[in-house]
């Protein structure tokens, strides 16, 4: 079977798109915006957190492990990795000597937030747009009864007016599911990310522990 053209592939959307928008009225066009908003927003941190996979974060605790035989094909390593906590544990490590531990933990500790701080950003956005979606789709269904109620007693004795409050019933109601539309991948999207940030700042945080307890050999699993 032959394939439809990518421009009748477009316009198809856009007509449905229109429909959607007509029918569902100004409350649809604000989830709307919000949904392509909250798009670009997933698809910045998907690109974001992909620079922190496993595998990165494996050839930090692997440098870390020739420190004790190898201390300059550890900085070497650490110093050639792609994400921008090498050079945090190579702070660490010239400065393990230092006769106030505290204060090189809490030094530590601020660089590794500042490391993290941009990978956290943006995540209340996508966190407000599963919120309230449901609830602009709430809305939207609300005036739309309202409207549809309104229309029939204005149109009280005429013929077909069961018909009429069943149309404005179901316009009404494809509020509420483009808004559950909506929701319901970002709560999934905002969930899965969320767990990549836990899981990052653990590592980190158990990366960091190493470079506190390396002098006395102490090595965590990777």
């Amino acid at each position: 079977m032959e394939e439809p053209p990518i421009n009748q592939i477009h316009g198809d959307i856009w007509t449905s798109a229109k429909a959607l928008l007509e029918l569902g009225g100004p409350v649809v066009a604000v989830l709307m915006i919000i949904s392509v908003f909250g798009f670009a927003i997933a698809l910045y941190k998907f690109f974001q957190f992909s620079s922190l996979s496993p595998g990165r974060f494996a050839t930090l605790h692997k440098a870390l492990d020739k420190w004790a035989t190898a201390p300059a094909k550890c900085m070497e390593m650490l110093e050639k990795s792609p994400i921008g906590l090498g050079p945090i544990l190579q702070f660490g490590l010239e400065h393990r000597n230092t006769p106030d531990t505290e204060e090189l933990r809490e030094e530590l500790g601020r660089r590794a937030t500042n490391f993290l701080y941009p990978y956290g950003r943006y995540m209340r956005p996508l966190e407000l747009i599963y919120y309230l979606a449901p609830v602009l789709g709430l809305l939207g269904t609300v005036l739309g009864m309202i409207e549809a109620f309104r229309g029939l007693e204005s149109s009280a004795g005429m013929d077909k007016d069961s018909t009429a409050l069943a149309g404005g019933i179901w316009e009404a109601l494809l509020t509420t599911a483009v808004g559950l539309s909506i929701a319901i991948p970002f709560t999934v999207v905002h969930a899965w990310l969320e767990t990549r940030l836990d899981n990052a700042t653990a590592t980190v945080s158990d990366l960091l522990t190493r470079i506190m307890t390396i002098n006395v050999g102490s090595k965590s699993q990777s």
